[in-house]
């Protein structure tokens, strides 16, 4: 696996959040969170797709499938706790520049439309992640699932 240890050319996880605004949401609010990640969890016994859930602004993973074939060795609870790190252990660092570029694009697409309009939006892209030896083309797609009061993603 690439090395991961942040130097100043190296990216970090946080740096795909460099550009986002995100709004305090209350604890309360993560109850609604509950029952989308129950019903993905749900929805990825039904199917080979890889399916996750991420929470913006805790900046994490809410749910990761257990599909093996996109987990580069890793439980489906690694990946969760890796979160973003996942990102710069399996994905080439000029891809992980470019998921950024892709973040950051899709977040003002988004801030663009109005609450109503951002779930009927899907934001589609490819990238490479490194398995060992094993190269997998995956086919990434982000759509908005909850939004807070005001609009937010």
């Amino acid at each position: 696996m690439p090395n991961t240890t942040n130097t100043t050319n190296q990216m970090k996880a946080e740096d795909f959040f460099l550009s986002l605004q995100m709004p305090e949401i209350p604890e309360e609010e993560y109850r609604k969170a509950e029952i989308v990640v129950s019903t993905i969890e749900a929805m990825s016994r039904t199917t080979y797709q890889s399916l996750y859930v991420i929470d913006y602004y805790k900046r994490n993973f809410l749910y990761v499938s257990d599909n093996p074939l996109f987990l580069c060795g890793h439980t489906a609870k690694e990946a969760k706790e890796l979160a973003y790190k996942f990102y710069l252990e399996n994905v080439s660092p000029g891809e992980q520049t470019m998921l950024i570029e892709i973040y950051k694009a899709g977040f003002d697409f988004y801030e663009q439309l109005s609450a109503d309009e951002k779930p009927e939006y899907t934001i589609s892209y490819d990238f490479h992640i490194l398995n060992g030896r094993n190269i997998t083309l995956v086919n990434h797609k982000l759509t908005p699932i909850l939004l807070t009061d005001n609009g937010k993603i």
